[in-house]
């Protein structure tokens, strides 16, 4: 008795797991640095849009785990981005630092949301997106690019 319950059992919880598991698929991999390029002008005439416009390096970092992810502007203004990806599709809410939102336009709870699409075949990896303001039905979306920085090689990697 004591045989099924300690070596049976799990055997059979692992074989169940095993079978339910192969359904499953790994999100793609948006993890890294990423080079942003997009209409500087048209981006600072959205609410929101002028101090991410001004920043002289578009680049985003991703920070991901499993189908979530934290995206931040290293060089630009401060944000809490928190996004998904479902598939090969990416939406992510940026809400803007009280520093950002004091801009002319921006207030306070205004967000942004990106929404973009992998091409993981590519290489370099690319993002193929746009910037939105939520609650403003007057505001066109602005495209954008982005292709992933190469990691830098680490020395005696294999």
């Amino acid at each position: 008795m004591a045989y099924v319950v300690l070596v049976a059992v799990p055997l059979l919880g692992l074989a169940g797991v095993l079978k339910g598991g192969r359904r499953l698929v790994a999100p793609p991999s948006v993890d890294g640095m990423w080079s942003m390029q997009l209409d500087s002008a048209q981006l600072s005439s959205l609410p929101c849009g002028k101090t991410l416009a001004a920043t002289p390096d578009k680049t985003i970092a991703i920070s991901q785990s499993g189908r979530t992810f934290v995206l931040s502007f290293p060089n630009g203004p401060k944000a809490n981005a928190i996004g998904n990806l479902e598939g090969s599709s990416m939406h992510v809410s940026v809400m803007p630092s009280p520093e950002w939102s004091a801009e002319n336009g921006c207030g306070n709870g205004r967000a942004l949301t990106l929404l973009a699409t992998v091409d993981a075949k590519a290489r370099p990896r690319s993002l193929a997106g746009s910037f939105s303001i939520d609650d403003c039905p007057t505001c066109r979306p602005v495209e954008f690019r982005a292709v992933q920085q190469s990691a830098p090689s680490t020395k005696g990697a294999r």
